[in-house]
């Protein structure tokens, strides 16, 4: 099995040289890429990942090429691109450096397997294996192909970071779908009974992808670093549920605005399009959930109860913690984003109405 190893950049593929073995991986202390690539080789030649990437590429990989994609506060994602026969497969590796993000990932392999068993599969990754070698953490995930990154603008536009064509601008259009699937996505692995959830997540992370070519918008969530319910909310009796559902509504309309300009610059809210979107993303999901509907009716109708100043008051009750600088912008824009989710979602339930007439 012949490896390759290369590095992606913005400005193109770096090719592997010996002297690259000493230079730092971005945002790793301590981790160097002569040992991030070690690593990675040791893991895809070695068991249980070796006889995993014959079964999923169908034999014996004449050559594999690791390319480090990018880099995070926690993981170091690889893409994996094995050969045989003249057929490409491409997986994607996890790779974690430091105590915490070694425990996470683990973590996290557990979450998707049973967040694909238990909701539906086809918005998370699914993982292959997980290992560790040297300190360091890898988990073989599936890698979805020709979906990227994406990010706030300066001029309140969507960045696609399209490393195979070049970062583009989406039009407002495909701006307000992605966001509205984003929102779909998190809805639908939403625990109604328990209030669990999909967090935290973050779009300044790069958590989730989106693919923009002629077949329209297509987005996935990459990553799951925990899922849980922010607080207990059985003490609220009968109406522990609908409470539930108002903390999850809140916080992910409200924090699905929430980015840096281009994933590192200056924090900002996205405009009130993405809140319209997230709120129909989550009348999408949460239809899709198939619960019974009596129950769903409930929860709809006890969110269309609140006018825009009761939600923000609920809102400042139940948000979900956060840095302190994230946390001062929320508190401002809350006003104008309530304002703009009660009214989409009139919308959306009087447009329920009517298609149940």
């Amino acid at each position: 099995m012949r490896v390759v190893r290369q590095i992606a950049s913005p400005e193109g593929l770096i090719a592997w040289k010996s002297e690259l073995a000493g230079v730092a991986v971005e945002g790793a202390e301590g981790l160097d890429y002569g040992r991030y690539f070690d690593g990675l080789e040791a893991f895809v030649t070695h068991e249980p990942a070796r006889s995993l990437l014959a079964g999923l590429c169908g034999g014996e990989p004449e050559m594999v090429v690791l390319r480090a994609e990018k880099h995070g506060a926690l993981y170091h994602p690889a893409s994996l691109t094995l050969t045989v026969d003249g057929r490409e497969t491409k997986l994607c590796v996890n790779v974690a450096a430091t105590a915490e993000a070694r425990a996470m990932l683990e973590l996290e392999a557990g979450l998707l397997t049973g967040l694909r068993d238990n909701f539906t599969p086809e918005f998370l990754p699914a993982p292959h294996a997980f290992a560790e070698h040297d300190g360091l953490a890898f988990l073989l995930e599936d890698w979805f192909a020709g979906y990227h990154e994406f990010h706030q603008n300066d001029a309140g536009l969507v960045s696609l970071w399209d490393y195979d064509t070049g970062t583009r601008t989406l039009s407002p259009a495909q701006g307000r779908e992605l966001y509205r699937q984003a929102a779909a996505i998190l809805t639908r692995y939403y625990h109604v009974a328990t209030g669990a959830s999909i967090g935290p997540w973050h779009h300044a992370a790069g958590d989730f992808v989106a693919r923009v070519d002629n077949a329209g918008v297509s987005v996935r969530l990459i990553t799951v670093r925990g899922y849980g319910a922010s607080r207990d909310f059985s003490a609220a009796g009968e109406l522990a549920e609908k409470f539930a559902a108002l903390s999850f509504f809140t916080n992910m309309t409200m924090r699905l605005r929430l980015d840096r300009v281009e994933g590192v610059g200056e924090l900002v809210v996205a405009g009130p399009e993405v809140a319209e979107a997230a709120v129909q993303g989550f009348l999408d999901g949460l239809g899709a959930l198939d619960l019974e509907p009596q129950r769903l009716a409930g929860l709809l109708e006890f969110l269309g109860s609140f006018s825009a100043e009761e939600l923000v008051r609920a809102a400042e009750g139940l948000a979900w913690p956060c840095p302190d600088d994230e946390a001062a912008l929320l508190a401002t824009a809350w006003p104008d984003h309530a304002a703009v989710v009660v009214a989409a979602l009139g919308r959306g339930l009087g447009s329920e109405r009517e298609g149940h007439c």
